[in-house]
């Protein structure tokens, strides 16, 4: 059959499943805030790629040492390839999906990829007085509406923003906005704020789908990046070949 003629065929049978869950009303918890929870599928609908820059990097808004820690960044110095934590908000970049659990005062996000997890406060409190910075950070979130609004500071500088190479200080300032504009999608939009390494705020935005198991519940799965490890020991240095940025 016709590749075109079948697709056409596949976009008539999904229109109204699609249709379907659009017109279904959202969940929502006990206390009247949108439900979040779920199992959701990360890089594939952000569309970043690895690279918050999307193609558009003559357009990142660098100061210039922003922009000598990009051309000075080395694959061989990748966090990430050492085990390390991705940090935020690089850890949505990981092809593995995440578990979001919502409680009144809390949403937490836990993540397949070396099984880490995420808290995020939403009973009104502050940031810790003493916060030290850690990969995830200290986040606390309120809503605006039907939106979760995180807040997140405390991140130390040794992760990547992703996993082409854009840096961060230990002054970054992550905002994050989180909508759940249907059943099975999650809007997120994250904003960069560091200024010591990009001249204003920066923003992207994507979608997160919801998981669906063929059979029960999906489930996370173990996995832990250093259980015979077998990487770190292959990687050359490459900041000698790097392309150059505008």
């Amino acid at each position: 059959m016709n590749h075109r003629y079948l697709s056409l065929i596949l976009i008539a049978l999904l229109a109204p499943v699609s249709a379907w869950a659009q017109s279904k009303p959202l969940p929502r918890t006990p206390d009247g805030k949108p439900d979040l929870g779920g199992y959701w599928n990360l890089p594939q609908a952000l569309r970043f790629n690895g690279d918050l820059a999307q193609g558009k990097e003559d357009q990142v808004p660098y100061t210039p040492a922003g922009r000598e820690a990009f051309l000075h960044r080395d694959a061989a110095d990748d966090p990430t390839a050492y085990c390390l934590p991705p940090g935020m908000p690089r850890m949505l970049h990981s092809p593995f999906p995440m578990l979001i659990m919502q409680t009144p005062g809390l949403v937490a996000q836990l993540f397949e990829y070396q099984k880490i997890w995420r808290l995020i406060y939403t009973d009104g409190r502050p940031h810790h007085p003493d916060v030290t910075d850690t990969f995830m950070g200290d986040s606390i979130g309120h809503w605006e509406g039907d939106t979760l609004v995180v807040d997140t500071v405390g991140i130390n500088d040794r992760s990547w923003l992703d996993t082409e190479g854009h840096q961060h200080t230990s002054d970054i300032h992550l905002i994050e906005r989180i909508t759940r504009t249907a059943l099975d999608t999650l809007h997120y939009e994250v904003t960069v704020i560091d200024p010591k390494y990009y001249s204003k705020p920066w923003t992207h935005a994507g979608d997160m789908h919801q998981i669906q198991a063929t059979k029960g519940l999906p489930e996370l799965l173990e996995y832990f990046c250093n259980d015979n490890e077998q990487d770190s020991k292959n990687f050359v240095e490459t900041k000698d070949h790097l392309p150059a940025t505008k």
